[in-house]
Parts: structure tokens; sequence; C-alpha cells
């Protein structure tokens, strides 16, 4: 079964940084893609993020093309609306801009699982979508 995954900063970026101790299973979770195994969805603010993030800790030429090839090869991109920025606004979310990926997840409507290593950020809310680290979602795929 295909399911279609959205992406939060921290996991592109554990990709595109090397971080030890998350790149490998972010990076598994790219290879599933990679293997038409699932699906990758982000948002426009996602990827806005990475590269500002990114850029301050490595060069913004390198950023730049990376981040340019895993746009091109990996993701679709979801928008938020103004309805999904509204409704993070009147969330219990602890990080608003966790509330407005969840919310441009939701309202788009065909998004399986939210992989994120910030998990704590959405404990408060009531899921309509599950909320997975990279490690808990490989697990979840080996069972």
């Amino acid at each position: 079964m295909s399911f279609n995954i959205f992406l939060d900063s921290d996991v592109i970026l554990d990709v595109l940084l090397v971080r030890e101790g998350f790149f490998d299973d972010s990076c598994a979770v790219f290879n599933l893609s990679q293997e038409e195994k699932i699906s990758l969805y982000t948002s426009s603010s996602v990827i806005l993020n990475v590269q500002y993030v990114g850029q301050k800790l490595i060069t913004k030429q390198k950023m730049s093309s990376t981040l340019y090839y895993l746009v091109e090869s990996f993701f679709e991109i979801i928008n938020p609306s103004k309805t999904s920025i509204l409704e993070a606004y009147k969330s219990d979310f602890l990080d608003f801009e966790d509330a407005v990926q969840y919310y441009t997840a939701v309202e788009f409507g065909e998004i399986n699982y939210i992989i994120t290593r910030n998990v704590k950020h959405y404990k408060k809310t009531e899921t309509k979508i599950p909320i997975l680290t990279p490690t808990q979602f490989l697990k979840l795929r080996s069972k």
C-alpha cells in the first residue's frame, strides 16, 4: 500500500545536513519515495524554512542546489490556505508553524501521516492525521 506522507522541516534538514543520529531514518523515508512505496508532500512554507535554516549552516549555493533537487525529484507541494492558517491561530498547538503544517495537511485531505521529529509539538491536537517520527514510521512499515 502506498502512503501520502507530509514531511516537516526537521526531517528534510536531517537529510540535507546529514545530521548525526537522525540522517539514516530520515534518508530511509526518502528512499521509500524513490522506490515509489510512498509519495512525499510538503508545503512551500516548509521549503522556505529549510532554505533559511540550511543556508546558515552550509553555503546558500549548496543549500539552494540541493533543495532544488529534492523539491524537483521527491515532493509535491501543497500550500497553506487562509482556512488552514485561521485554524492554526485557533488551535492549542505549542508551535504556530507546526499548526499551519498540520491544518494544511488536514485540509488537503489525502495525507496519511505527518513525519516530524517534533512530535511533542502536536501532543495537544485532536489528531486527524497520525504524527510520527521517521523511526516510528519505519517501524510501522516493517510490521
